[in-house]
This record gives structure tokens, sequence and C-alpha cells, in this order.
């Protein structure tokens, strides 16, 4: 089975997992934003060995995107092999922090498991670049956290799904500022409030020029 990237704004990992027909008793995980090299390779060689007596089996490694560009190389070799039995998985927020190499010994698969109530909190964004900064502080303050996340995965999917159409310089920094607070909001203790807010204006001046 070729080696997959999961690119996802599914905070719910269990969700992930079922929407992929992953169960526990089938899955090894692993965290990307913990990594240690030979912490990696032991993960991935133990994977192997199972493999080898079991069908089936399926690694998944978290924050795919978070692995050090060395941790990232003990995947290179595993990847071109393509252990039979074993299904690898690479779940990032943004497939474009993986090396490159790992990105052409994949296929990469944008997934969000939210369907229409994204609808809801895009609008609530279009709102925001339409009326300017009052806008974009009352739906900072309005929100609480998952809500934030799921707001700005719902921004990083339609300006990814836009870049097919169009490459702009403005919507590319709009992507980028979004992944960098929803990974402050996830991973960091910054004021969330205060995170949101200011991404949200800084994106409206952008649209403005």
């Amino acid at each position: 089975m070729l080696p997959k990237i999961i690119v996802s704004g599914v905070y719910e990992r269990e969700v992930l997992l079922a929407d992929f027909d992953l169960t526990p008793s089938s899955t090894m995980e692993y965290e990307g934003s913990e990594a240690k090299i030979d912490d990696l390779r032991h993960f991935i060689n133990f994977g192997a060995n199972v493999s080898a007596g079991s069908l089936g089996l399926s690694l998944v490694i978290w924050d795919a995107d978070r692995l050090s560009p060395e941790c990232q190389a003990v995947l290179l070799k595993p990847l071109e092999e393509s252990i039979e039995n074993m299904h690898l998985y690479l779940v990032t927020a943004n497939e474009n922090r993986l090396l490159a190499t790992i990105l052409s010994r994949c296929l990469v698969v944008t997934h969000s498991g939210k369907g229409e109530e994204d609808k809801g909190y895009w609008k609530g964004v279009l709102e925001c670049f339409a009326k300017g900064p009052s806008k974009c502080l009352a739906l900072a303050d309005e929100l609480e956290k998952k809500d934030m996340e799921i707001t700005l995965e719902t921004i990083i999917q339609k300006l990814k799904s836009g870049l097919s159409l169009e490459v702009n310089k403005n919507r590319l920094k709009i992507l980028d500022m979004a992944i960098d607070c929803l990974a402050k909001i996830r991973f960091t203790n910054v004021n969330i409030k205060l995170a949101f807010g200011d991404f949200l204006i800084s994106s409206w001046r952008l649209i403005k020029q």
C-alpha cells in the first residue's frame, strides 16, 4: 500500500482514524512533535517487524510536519521500500513543511471531517473581512478555543482549494498566518483571543490592499 500523507484540519483524532477505517487494535501511533531520531527509527522498525506477521497493521505519525529534517530523513528508506502489510500514514496540517523527497514517495490526501458545518464558520470570517477590525475583535471575543480552531481549519482548506485556481501573494501570506495561528492556539499558552483577533485583522489588511 502506498504511504499516505493526510492533510487534515480535524482536531479530534478519533474522528480522523474512524474516517480512514483505522481501529485502535490495528494501529500504532507516534507523536511527531516529540520525535527523536532513535525513537522514531525504533517505532518504524518495530512496526515493520510486527507487520511481517500481522495483516493490516497501520502506523500513524501525528503532526508529521513538526518532525525535524533529521527525523524526516529517517522515513525515507521505509517510504521507498513500502513495507508489505504495513500501512503508513503521516498526518499534517501543512504538507509543504515535509521534505520534497517524502512528498514524492507518498499519496497526498486532503481530508476534512466537518462538511456542511464549515459554512457557518466561513460566513463569520467573510463578515470580518467585509466589516473590518471591530467585527474581527468581536468574533475573537465570541468564539471558544475549539471554534477558533475549526474556523482556522476552514480558512486553511478554503485557501488551499483556491490556490489550484490562482496563486496570489496575499493569499499565500494569509494561509501561512492561519497555519501559524492554529499552531499557537493548539500548542502554546498564547492569549488565544488576542492571537485570533490579530490574525483576522492582519488578514483583513492584506485583503484590502
